[in-house]
């Protein structure tokens, strides 16, 4: 009796359980973020500028006199937008919170995942209930099952071209929850793509701008457009089978495989491009082929095809890749305007005019690009890569989700513009796991977002070098872009932390900015820019470079180093380290914490011996109803001040007096919370250096809503990276 109870508890003990299904990543910690701290240097600059806490940020009654309140709430403002203006004070937290997040899913091993679940957040789309479950469509018997049967399905292939018995043991297994995750996208883009007359005319939509227009359908200032655009049938359908996609791919056991296999093992066509797996000795696709799904098992690669893009009126174009010193690229058609610049491909150059220079033309997305679809590159090995394209590239997201991800090395990445982590109406992400990278651009790019879109450049650490051509011939400069406030001697950079909104004076037609961030976690790194860059807003628009730490450099013109124009939000933040500001490139105006018409910005650094050299409308300055903030946290820091209109500066000029919103505050504010510091004045200053532990705020005009406070002392100043 004892042995006939014991052998069916024996096969209940030893029967087989079954896996969980899987689930996210737990949420991070947010930081903690307490906005009454004890703060006594910002009390002293606001005593100074005549101020109390609650009059920093923008309140209703400030936003009532702008002279565009009627047309401040259009249907594309983010939801956090207005919170930030009134509670300026949380910005540093609100930024730092994403920063946290985006390490946080790194650290897990789910770079991109975690990325595009910070994306959605932004723009307020929910995530799908749970990842997929594999378990769904992996038959334990076969290799291959349901993934591959929907796949081949949607995109209209043929299953028996598949040969799973050419590939290495065990890797169809770990496919088929990509194939499966791949068709569920498909599916999806399907039902946004019903919804629109013509899905290539959206694909190339924009391109000669690169960002949507109004003078060619669809029209976004039309309310149905909006509407679709901002309904769950729009583009946003897309976002919760992408991250699916993605979690799918970076819990598939791949790495395993990489070096393995010869030749072309899978190679078959669908209505939807081909699905092909290569091994360590690849040969290369013909030109010109359109991939829906391509998978690299290794080898020092070169790449000639859209790696990693759908192309106009296909849903998906996916790549990954195994290891190597790979080259992404193009094939090349250079013209004589090249000179000096990467080389053209099949669609030129434009001739130039009296402002602009000969820009490229390209309608080829690349290397992660998704426009009106979803285009996914994932370099899963550790060589030095290299990464060329010209336009819409690099993590570019446009009606869709671009997104490259690279686990690390040297890796050089080269673009004109929209590349690098850049979106208009889409998410654009360019992830880099790590290493000393190099990053080179002229303008909308390395973290920059158009209306109704995150952009994001999230580079791990190395020492990095982040360069959009400044356009100063005197700098060695290449004026390609036009920016009306340095014509002819710069660029329109808004890159490097960059949240751009549609100015509509001519045509009514005014859109919201959304969020462009460029984050950097370590190493000694190098910044330049030309005009609005590194941590810049326009027009309802959040711009951050928030860099963690590390001996830095930052050079630029106008309207950078956390500067925003018209109603917008720019910040950055750096975390330590000594750095250097202003030092090559000579300073114009608007930049360390300046915000122009009603717009926030926000200049912290932590830490460390820091060189600061600025001119107009620097440091802690405000200009026509802005809100100007600097922080300098500690170390022994040098001051370069070029003019007396700067550093803790209130100020109206004469644009600003015109009713009703003349009746509106503006407010600089200017601390240094410790070290030993020393400032040089211009020649013929009005005022002296100021002395250590002293209050130095001034404004321009004695107006009763100019406001500006300056102090250099020991202490908390409330404004932290952390």
């Amino acid at each position: 009796m004892r042995r006939l109870l014991f052998l069916p508890l024996l096969a209940a003990c030893t029967k087989p359980v079954p896996p969980e299904p899987p689930a996210w990543d737990p949420t991070p910690v947010a930081p903690r973020c307490n906005a009454d701290i004890d703060a006594p240097l910002l009390d002293d600059a606001l005593e100074d500028a005549n101020l109390d806490r609650d009059q920093i940020p923008f309140s209703d009654h400030d936003l009532s006199k702008a002279s565009y309140a009627a047309v401040l709430d259009d249907a594309f403002l983010l939801p956090w937008f207005r919170d930030l203006q009134a509670q300026a004070h949380t910005l540093p937290c609100f930024i730092t919170e994403r920063d946290d997040a985006l390490a946080h899913y790194a650290d897990l091993g789910h770079p991109a995942t975690g990325a595009l679940t910070v994306a959605m957040g932004l723009l307020d789309e929910p995530m799908p209930d749970a990842p997929l479950d594999p378990a769904d469509y992996i038959d334990a018997e076969t290799e291959l099952d349901e993934g591959l049967e929907e796949l081949l399905d949607e995109a209209d292939g043929d299953l028996d071209d598949f040969d799973a018995d050419a590939l290495p043991e065990g890797l169809a297994h770990e496919l088929d929850p990509i194939f499966a995750a791949m068709a569920e996208l498909i599916d999806a883009w399907q039902d946004m793509a019903e919804l629109v007359d013509d899905p290539v005319r959206y694909s190339l939509h924009g391109h000669s701008s690169l960002m949507p227009d109004t003078d060619r359908l669809p029209n976004f200032a039309d309310p149905p457009t909006q509407d679709w655009i901002l309904s769950e049938t729009g583009p946003r359908v897309l976002y919760g089978p992408t991250l699916r996609l993605a979690h799918a791919i970076e819990t598939a056991d791949l790495k395993p495989f990489a070096g393995s296999g010869s030749g072309w093992m899978v190679d078959l066509d669908t209505d939807m491009g081909a699905i092909a797996i290569t091994g360590a000795d690849a040969q290369q696709p013909e030109q010109g082929r359109e991939f829906l799904f391509l998978l690299d098992l290794g080898g020092d690669d070169v790449w000639v095809h859209p790696a990693g893009a759908n192309g106009p009126g296909f849903p998906l174009g996916l790549m990954i890749d195994l290891g190597g010193n790979d080259v992404y690229g193009y094939v090349e058609k250079p013209v004589a305007s090249d000179e000096g610049r990467l080389p053209s491909d099949e669609e030129g150059r434009y001739g130039g005019d009296e402002n602009y220079g000969p820009f490229s033309l390209s309608e080829t997305g690349r290397q992660g690009s998704g426009r009106f679809g979803v285009g996914l590159l994932f370099d899963q090995g550790t060589g030095d890569d290299t990464y060329a394209s010209l336009r819409m590239s690099q993590g570019w997201g446009q009606f869709g989700v671009g997104l490259l991800s690279d686990d690390g090395g040297a890796d050089m990445y080269g673009g004109e513009i929209g590349v690098q982590g850049a979106s208009a109406v889409g998410i654009g992400l360019l992830i880099d796991g790590g290493g000393s990278d190099t990053y080179t651009t002229y303008s909308y790019s390395q973290g920059f977002a158009y209306t109704q879109a995150v952009g994001m450049l999230y580079d791990r650490g190395g020492d990095d070098v982040y360069f959009a051509n400044p356009g100063g011939p005197d700098d060695g400069g290449d004026p390609l872009y036009y920016t009306p406030q340095m014509a002819g001697q710069g660029n329109s950079s808004f890159s490097q932390g960059a949240g751009f909104g549609r100015r509509g004076d001519a045509d009514g037609a005014f859109l919201s900015g959304g969020y462009g961030l460029l984050r950097d976690e370590s190493g000694n790194d190098a910044y330049t820019a030309s005009v609005f860059g590194q941590g810049t807003g326009y027009w309802q628009g959040l711009g951050v470079l928030s860099d963690a730490a590390g001996d830095d450099t930052y050079d630029a013109y106008y309207y950078v180093h956390g500067a925003a124009a018209h109603y917008a939000i720019g910040a950055l933040l750096d975390g330590g380290g000594d750095d250097a500001v202003g030092q090559t490139l000579r300073p114009r105006a608007v930049h360390l914490g300046s915000g122009h018409d009603f717009s926030i910005g926000l200049f912290i650094d932590e830490s460390g011996a820091d060189r600061y050299r600025y001119a107009t409308l620097g440091a802690g300055a405000s200009n026509c109803q802005g809100i100007g903030v600097f922080a300098d946290n500690g170390g022994d820091d040098a001051y370069e001040a070029l003019t007396d209109y700067s550093t803790g500066l209130g100020n109206h000029s004469d644009e600003c007096y015109s009713a009703p919103r003349w009746d509106a505050q503006a407010v600089g504010l200017f601390m240094d919370g410790g070290g030993t510091d020393t400032y040089i004045w211009p020649e013929g200053s009005a005022f002296a250096p100021p002395a250590d532990n002293s209050s130095f705020g001034h404004v321009a005009h004695d107006h009763e809503n100019e406001h500006g406070g300056a102090v250099d002392g020991e202490g908390e100043t409330g404004f932290h990276v952390r």
